[in-house]
């Protein structure tokens, strides 16, 4: 599947069937403004409408990833995480939300 192989190449990871609910920003540790960044190249590559998309409603701000430790330990506002599986979705229905 042509969405794996893009998120193969820019995780380094190996992603296919078996991580469907693998969380963009938990699992793959894509945040801040290269989860920007990588929403936009999705965004490119598939031709996907992320006009609504609220990447703040998704993701965490660039901090190094002992400060998002602490964050996430005394601040427990859950995001809304991003999944392989939303990804999917948003390819088939042209855009992410």
């Amino acid at each position: 599947m042509l969405l794996y192989k893009f998120l193969n190449e820019e995780t380094g990871k190996i992603i296919n069937d078996t991580s469907p609910n693998w969380k963009i920003e938990k699992d793959l540790g894509i945040y801040g403004d290269e989860a920007e960044d990588f929403i936009i190249r999705f965004s490119n590559r598939f031709n996907v409408d992320i006009s609504n998309f609220n990447f703040k409603e998704h993701f965490n701000s660039e901090i190094d990833s002992i400060s998002l430790f602490i964050v996430n330990l005394f601040y427990k506002k859950e995001k809304n995480e991003l999944t392989i599986n939303d990804l999917k979705k948003a390819v088939k229905n042209g855009k992410l939300e």
